[in-house]
């Protein structure tokens, strides 16, 4: 079976397209030792929707497993990134698992190789930067198996990898829209805010990702006011909601009145401090606000719009691609605001607190991005000296 695929690895880099692959076994244990602790098995096939499936029998047959680096159950980008993997697995009729690693960064690299060595799965998905070496390292030692790496960029030239796609997303862009609507609320008056031009952003760790949406982000809301100020925290992991709600209700004691969490499920804690304080939030991937309505109205009256990142789309795409035989496996590509992959949630809350001027004004902010005339700086290839020079601009 391992010799099969890698020739079919070769015909789709050499051709482009992509053949069906061997029917597995579908009974057969997966025997996955104790590094993977958590794992979803999202198999659909036993639906008795064929009518459905836009694959052939052979292809249906592919197995697909996403393993993402904390836990589901964030509302946020884990969560999205399964809905990503169960549309696939409905629409498509393929067999998938959701494998969790809790954070632990020791985990990555056996999991995937795990996952790599079982014939069961073909195709091996993760994200994001700091899972990208370990699925590099393992990706250019079974090119027999078929590699997706989202929200982060591949380096081609240190790794042997052309059985790995990368695609990431330009977080930057939709974090200068929320940076702009941050400094417009900031400022507007409403219950909650106050007359300091102050604005929060708490972030999950201090990298190259994170640091993205902060650079947008304090763009934008200089773009809005050039005297703007943003206080920044850093939690250290993307699970520690309470550190999250520590480090928001301190930057709520400076001043800010609008805090930005992107922390996946740290970011929770975020979210909590603001409604806490009858201030607002900003959510991150997900429309936070919609998400979370059913479960706690008010919280998502507090949640003003959300930096949303579709990272749904991002996989489930990739995976459709990968069957169609079209996804450039051995490349890279950057999807941003042109591509409707990332943006600002527009909900009733925003439109609640927003007027429509302003909603206006961020719209013509979007076309100006789209249309290449307002240049979005990007922490990804900017030195340390210029991101801490970002950071000082916006310092109070």
């Amino acid at each position: 079976m391992k010799k099969y695929l890698a020739i079919l690895l070769t015909v789709i880099m050499v051709m482009g397209s992509l053949v069906g692959c061997t029917p597995k076994n579908k009974d057969k244990d997966d025997n996955l030792d104790n590094n993977v602790n958590n794992e979803v098995d999202n198999n659909n096939n036993d639906k008795g929707n064929d009518d459905e499936v836009v694959v052939d029998d052979e292809k249906k047959d592919l197995g697909v497993v996403l393993i993402v680096n904390t836990n589901l159950g964030d509302k946020s980008f884990c969560d999205l990134s399964n809905e990503g993997m169960l549309r696939a697995a409905e629409e498509l009729g393929l067999r998938t698992k959701v494998v969790e690693l809790n954070g632990d960064a020791t985990k990555q690299v056996p999991t995937f190789i795990e996952f790599a060595e079982n014939p069961d799965w073909d195709i091996i998905i993760s994200g994001t930067y700091n899972v990208a070496e370990s699925l590099q390292t393992v990706a250019q030692d079974y090119h027999d198996k078929m590699f997706v790496l989202y929200d982060a960029k591949a380096d081609y030239e240190e790794y042997d990898i052309p059985n790995l796609y990368s695609v990431e997303h330009l977080q930057n862009e939709g974090s200068f829209l929320v940076g702009a609507a941050a400094a417009l609320l900031t400022t507007s008056g409403q219950e909650g805010t106050n007359a300091e031009k102050i604005i929060g952003f708490v972030g999950g760790g201090e990298n190259t990702s994170i640091n993205d949406f902060l650079v947008g982000y304090i763009q934008g809301a200089k773009s809005i006011d050039e005297d703007m100020k943003v206080l920044i925290s850093y939690i250290g992991d993307f699970t520690d909601s309470a550190k999250g709600k520590e480090m928001a209700l301190g930057q709520i004691n400076q001043g800010a009145d609008v805090v930005f969490g992107v922390a996946g499920g740290a970011g929770l804690g975020v979210l909590d401090a603001a409604k806490e304080k009858k201030v607002y939030s900003v959510g991150v991937d997900s429309d936070q606000a919609m998400v979370l309505e059913e479960s706690d109205p008010i919280l998502a009256a507090s949640i003003s719009t959300s930096m949303v990142k579709k990272v749904d789309n991002t996989v489930y795409n990739a995976i459709k691609r990968a069957v169609e035989g079209t996804l450039p496996f051995g490349t890279y590509e950057k999807v941003g605001i042109a591509q409707d992959t990332v943006g600002m949630a527009v909900n009733k809350y925003t439109e609640a607190l927003f007027t429509a001027e302003q909603l206006a004004h961020l719209e013509e902010v979007k076309a100006s991005i789209v249309s290449g005339e307002k240049k979005v700086e990007s922490a990804i290839g900017m030195n340390n000296e210029d991101v801490q020079r970002i950071k000082d601009s916006a310092r109070p």
